[in-house]
């Protein structure tokens, strides 16, 4: 501790290290002036008992893990979709757009894009999107709309809301 000649300094000293006023040499110690022990924080159990509340058994349970018993972890839909995508050829920013633009049209898993990718594909998330939000499936794009098929049209270029609402009509007519 370096010296210090005037009080005031040994104070200031002693604060901006944490260390406080020293109690006298002739003084008890005050509760404040005692080095604080490290608590652990309350948990349930412990709130009920200070309340004198009988809750049952409160216990905390704690999780043993047991090295040889974990599973191997499964990577998530994002990450598999971004995978699939940038292994059939799109570059990294692309399949992230792509990959964003298929998991909010509504698919969760790999294998519903694969199917959708295959049916209609990789870059048109936005029909996917509209055909689920109209309750159709892929198996729909198969009916034919004044005798051609609802997936040609699509892909003719025909705008999805019109495919959609013939696919609608079609199936709510007896």
């Amino acid at each position: 501790m370096p010296t210090f000649n005037d009080p005031v300094e040994q104070a200031i000293y002693r604060l901006l290290i944490g260390a406080g006023e020293p109690p006298a040499t002739d003084a008890q110690p005050t509760p404040a002036a005692m080095p604080k022990r490290a608590t652990r924080p309350w948990d349930a159990a412990d709130i009920a008992r200070a309340e004198g509340l009988d809750l049952g058994d409160l216990r905390t349970r704690r999780v043993v893990r047991r090295p040889g018993r974990r599973r191997p972890a499964r990577p998530s839909a994002f990450k598999e979709v971004f995978d699939y995508l940038a292994d059939a050829g799109c570059s990294r920013p692309e399949a992230y757009q792509l990959t964003r633009a298929w998991l909010d049209a509504g698919c969760v898993s790999l294998e519903e894009v694969h199917g959708w990718v295959r049916l209609v594909g990789k870059r048109q998330a936005h029909l996917v999107r509209e055909l689920l939000l109209h309750g159709l499936a892929g198996e729909d794009l198969n009916l034919l709309i004044d005798g051609t098929p609802a997936l040609r049209r699509l892909r003719n270029g025909e705008p999805v809301g019109q495919v959609v609402g013939a696919l609608l009509a079609l199936r709510n007519t007896p």
